[in-house]
């Protein structure tokens, strides 16, 4: 069983560890791409020795200065495009350690607040042991629990009047001329209508009986309403015992000294709010960086490196370059032959290194598009909330395997997001739920809590308060929203 914190941590150490194998595979792509520079160098000294022996002072001289300039060009675009690479690969792996080592930061905060909550709890549980032997408190939880049965027997007839009301008024609401004659106001202080229209208003009422049907459907409209209103009094009868209640129960709290960690808390709180909100922001400069490596690598949408292939293939297909070799094949020599060899040899490694680069930036936009799914499951899950300090994780097992699926590339985070999400549950407390009552409620809200603020990552903010436990009725998480753009 892992705790959120613990969660959120192993998420983040895998999202460091797809950050490292992409600045690999930068290295890995920026050694390629000085291979393939030597190796067009070499290419084009070849042809300037073969255009030496076999053409004519002119032409050779043509060539050369055609393979000088191209090569000039597409050296300085590659120069440029791994020097770019380089730099990006430097920045983002300086922000990188810098992001590491807030979130140790937060992480250790994060840590600070459990412990106290731990004692906060263990001291609430104290009072708890404590009052229950009282007098006086065992006389204020019987008129509030007498409070509590009437408001809810009050409620209980409110919510089965209502149900019946429906069955009950079908026969007058399918009858259309009693239907009309209500929607009319007919027999009340509200009814208007022209002298014509109230004459015939009058037959139709005395042909249906309306005036007789008409105080029977009002009072079985009202019957609900004025239940409602008795079922809303009582529960609101409920707030003074509950309120004197819970001023016994806080007496016990301060008794035990909850008001000193409490504040210790609140000191906690504020101090992981601060560099929680660092985190973020190291973050957000770091997702920058990542987009801008990643536009550098995307392949056939770098248009510098496209720009020194198409430089290079253009000084290649010049004509002269056409009748060097076909100089080359009419009158061969063994010095012909042996360059024209290494022409070749070189042609091959230079195809295999461009099938190396392509590869390289395929599988660097792979790891791109999975480090992006997890930091999406690593932002919905603490803006829902699941890095709370009373929550767990009962499958941690199968949340690892996941884990190094993703990190693997065989398994997407919509998996991920799934095993999260069926695993997560809250961590009770150690006493009753509703010890202290909603006026002195737990330092700050359980996802999908009680109060209407309890909402996801709201327990960050350190002016937000809660439940110590989330009720059954109350709202969930958004969580279940989470969309993965079709990508999971």
């Amino acid at each position: 069983m892992w705790t959120g914190r613990q969660t959120l941590g192993s998420i983040e150490s895998k999202i460091a560890e797809l950050h490292g194998e992409e600045s690999q595979l930068d290295r890995s792509l920026r050694s390629a791409v000085i291979d393939i520079e030597q190796l067009r160098k070499d290419r084009s000294q070849g042809l300037r020795e073969l255009a030496r022996i076999k053409l004519d002072e002119l032409t050779a001289g043509r060539l050369v200065g055609n393979l000088d300039a191209g090569e000039r060009r597409a050296q300085q675009i590659l120069d440029e495009y791994r020097l770019r690479i380089a730099a990006a690969t430097e920045q983002r792996e300086a922000l990188q350690k810098e992001v590491a080592s807030v979130e140790a930061l937060r992480h250790a905060a994060a840590a600070a607040v459990e412990a106290v909550l731990e004692e906060v709890d263990a001291l609430r549980a104290q009072a708890e042991a404590k009052v229950h032997s009282m007098q006086e408190w065992r006389e204020a939880k019987a008129v509030r629990d007498q409070a509590e049965a009437i408001a809810f027997e009050a409620e209980k007839k409110a919510t089965a009047s209502e149900a019946e009301l429906g069955a009950k008024k079908k026969p007058y609401d399918q009858d259309r001329l009693f239907a009309y004659l209500w929607r009319r106001r007919f027999g009340t202080s509200q009814y208007s209508a022209s002298f014509i229209v109230r004459a015939f208003d009058r037959k139709v009422a005395a042909f249906i009986g309306y005036d007789g049907a008409r105080p029977n459907y009002a009072a079985l409209i009202e019957i609900p309403l004025r239940l409602r209103e008795h079922a809303s009094a009582q529960r609101a009868a409920v707030a003074q015992p509950q309120t004197m209640l819970a001023e016994i129960e806080r007496r016990a709290m301060l008794e035990a000294g909850v008001d000193a960690k409490e504040k210790v808390l609140a000191e906690a709180r504020h101090k992981l709010a601060v560099v929680d909100d660092t985190v973020e922001k190291k973050r957000d400069m770091l997702r920058k960086l990542d987009e801008a490596r990643s536009a550098l690598v995307a392949g056939n949408s770098d248009p510098a490196y496209n720009e020194a292939l198409s430089t290079i293939a253009a000084a290649d297909s010049a004509d002269s370059l056409a009748t060097l070799y076909a100089e080359a094949r009419r009158t061969p020599t063994h010095t012909d032959e042996a360059i024209v060899g290494q022409l070749e040899a070189t042609d091959a490694k230079i195809a295999k290194t461009e099938a190396e680069i392509a590869s390289l930036r395929r599988a660097a936009l792979d790891l791109s598009h999975r480090r992006s799914e997890m930091e999406q499951v690593r932002d919905r899950f603490r803006s829902s909330g699941y890095d709370h300090p009373r929550t767990t994780f009962d499958n941690s097992g199968n949340i690892a395997d996941v884990l190094n699926g993703v990190l693997e590339g065989v398994v997407r985070s919509g998996v991920l997001w799934d095993a999260l999400r069926k695993s997560y549950r809250p961590r009770p407390p150690r006493g009753s739920t509703d010890f202290g009552g909603t006026s002195f409620p737990f330092p700050f809200p359980l996802p999908g809590g009680m109060t209407p603020e309890a909402r996801g990552g709201e327990w960050r903010n350190p002016s937000t308060r809660g439940g110590w436990w989330p009720g059954p009725s109350a709202p969930r998480s958004d969580d279940d929203k989470f969309s993965t753009g079709g990508s999971f």
